[in-house]
């Protein structure tokens, strides 16, 4: 299957904090820690044993232990929850204070087993305990995380397994698994409906994300979710609500309407693929081109770019294909404007702009032998031609991405889907910005992989990495670790990098995958880094990356202009001036002039 590597956009976009929530209650902050936005709570001078719990007191059992394991998600959570109880109430002073063991059973290590998930082996271990010691009884705490968790348990298998009425069975009998802090719940719960073909149903479920959960994050990601099932008019509406309603502290909701307009970016780029004039109104032809250079998003860019060379306009094409080269350099503008200049004539032009990937991308090389075509013999006269290339391939070859999604649907309302039709329309839904959707195709495609029998021992990866050499696959990858791999680059594309983080060690994926996907994820952390002015671990988190691959021209600006800032202008010179001789840009010529005039005082 044809597919990108890392979309270069996921490496600098959607920077998201790789930790997530566990960094905030650790943070020290003088004598106090921050918990959450606008929640501070006051560290006693000195460990202290706490007054027992009292009649009618909130139960601080859930609290105290989420803070001894450092479980920030879940802490912060807690005491959303507990304020909800009690408005009035405040996290106690002696919060991360060590506690006296009471009289009686330590429920630590049932609550140890509920966190990671062991909610048999936490029910075993309590029955156990009651038989050792008749006279004790759980808190109540610990008994309702424990029916939560399981009723969490039953939503995520019936979904895994498609049982949409078990899922929204299981979450009408306890409403609380599908609250804010299991958000995972509530975003199946409300693709269980849109499954059901409750889509109103669906839609106010969503609506009371976007309304309820303060974090934006949580109502960016939602909008993602959203977008598989819900019309355009809905997802604005959603856009709108979650980017105004029930404001908290601290967080910035101009990334949700970022994600409404990544959406309708999606959208209008999908129309694109139509190579008939007028397949775009003009109206909304102004619109798209609006938004890629407000973003400066070169993958926009070039989808407008092969807009045009397929209406032969090739001067325009150059000039978008041009402008994605200059904000970001790849092998993909360069293929583009070698096309488009051999369009216009200027085969001088064309050879020039493939020059700095002549002999290191094939896409370049193929594309170059439209300006310069091989010389051979002429076959036999009579002998018949080989079987050319599918329309499927056709349509990728010409990056027509739309179009390969309408051959897919024609292909499995024909003949059925098979895994690797599925996983194609993956890669396709993500060349287009629609990552959620790719995310499920994965998924549907390694559930039919599983069914299916292996061919030959030979898997799709494998056909992909012979189709596509820049992919970077090793071939021996089976469908499943490419389907893996696939999901995961969706889960970047929509800002879960904290899941992925979380979930890439136990990833069914290739050592070189998994590499590709933590490096990825590294340089994502670096760009956060840099945006709060933490230079030294910009340095840090590059180095780190270069451990796993070699870094990209946009890292090494980054690199740039971290050594800038942290007054190493030497440094910093010879940095933006390397990039600069392999290959000149308004992007590196001003790391060059800025270092320069810096040192020399020049301006």
């Amino acid at each position: 299957m044809s597919r990108p590597v890392l979309l270069p956009a996921l490496l600098l976009g959607g920077i998201a904090v790789i930790c997530g929530g566990t960094g905030a209650w650790a943070q020290a902050n003088g004598n106090g820690r921050a918990l959450a936005p606008g929640v501070k709570v006051e560290v006693a001078p000195a460990p202290g044993s706490g007054p027992a719990p009292t009649a009618g007191k909130l139960d601080e059992t859930a609290l105290r232990y989420y803070a001894r394991i450092g479980d920030g998600e879940r802490l912060e959570a807690e005491i959303a929850r507990l304020r909800a109880l009690d408005p009035s109430w405040e996290p106690p002073k002696d919060l991360f204070a060590p506690q006296p063991t009471a009289a009686g059973v330590d429920e630590s290590p049932f609550w140890t087993l509920l966190s990671a998930g062991k909610v048999a082996e936490a029910r075993a271990a309590i029955a156990e305990q009651r038989r050792k010691s008749p006279a004790w009884q759980p808190s109540e705490k610990l008994l309702q995380e424990l029916d939560l968790a399981e009723s969490a348990g039953r939503i995520r298998s019936a979904s895994d397994t498609k049982r949409w009425q078990d899922v929204v069975d299981a979450a009408a009998a306890n409403p609380e698994a599908v609250a804010c802090n299991r958000l995972d719940n509530a975003w199946r719960l409300a693709e269980a409906y849109a499954e059901l073909k409750q889509t109103d149903r669906a839609f106010e479920t969503y609506k009371t994300i976007v309304t309820t959960c303060p974090k934006a994050k949580e109502r960016r990601d939602t909008l993602f979710k959203a977008s598989r099932y819900l019309g355009p008019d809905r997802l604005r509406e959603l856009a709108a609500l979650g980017s105004t309603a029930n404001p908290a502290t601290g967080e910035d909701y101009s990334t949700v309407r970022a994600a409404e307009a990544e959406l309708e970016t999606g959208r209008l780029l999908e129309r694109l693929g139509s190579a008939k004039p007028g397949a775009l109104s003009g109206s909304d032809l102004s619109r798209v081109q609006g938004i890629i250079r407000d973003k400066q998003d070169a993958d926009g860019a070039i989808a407008l770019g092969w807009y045009f060379q397929k209406q032969k306009n090739y001067a325009e094409a150059q000039s978008w294909f041009s402008q994605a080269n200059g904000w970001a350099p790849s092998d993909k503008a360069a293929e583009g404007l070698v096309l488009a200049y051999n369009g216009l004539g200027e085969k001088a032009q064309a050879r020039a702009a493939a020059a700095p990937w002549k002999g290191k991308s094939s896409r370049v090389d193929q594309a170059l032998k439209a300006v310069d075509p091989p010389r051979g013999p002429a076959g036999p006269a009579g002998r018949s031609a080989p079987q050319g290339p599918s329309e499927l391939d056709r349509a990728l070859a010409r990056h027509d991405f739309a179009g390969c999604l309408a051959i897919i649907r024609g292909s499995i309302a024909k003949s059925g889907p098979t895994a690797a039709l599925l996983q194609q329309r993956g890669w396709c839904l993500l060349e287009l910005k629609r990552p959620s959707e790719a995310e499920a195709a994965f998924a549907e495609a390694q559930v039919l992989a599983a069914r299916e029998p292996a061919k030959g021992g030979a898997s799709a990866a494998g056909k992909g990495a012979d189709r596509n050499p820049a992919a970077g696959l090793p071939q021996a990858a089976t469908p499943a670790q490419e389907n893996a791999y696939g999901q995961a680059i969706a889960r970047m594309a929509t800002g879960d990098v904290t899941g992925l983080t979380r979930d890439l060690p136990r990833a069914n994926m290739t050592p070189a995958q998994k590499a590709e996907i933590r490096a990825s994820l590294i340089a994502t952390e670096a760009g956060r880094a840099l945006e709060d002015k933490r230079y030294h671990d910009v340095l840090r988190l590059l180095d780190a990356r270069k451990e796993l691959a070699p870094e990209p021209r946009n890292l090494g600006i980054l690199r740039g202009w971290a050594l800038y800032n942290l007054m190493r202008y030497d440094e910093a010179y010879v940095q933006f001036k390397t990039i600069d001789d392999r290959l000149s840009t308004e992007e590196s010529r001003e790391g060059v002039s800025t270092a320069w005039k810096t040192i020399y005082h020049d301006w």
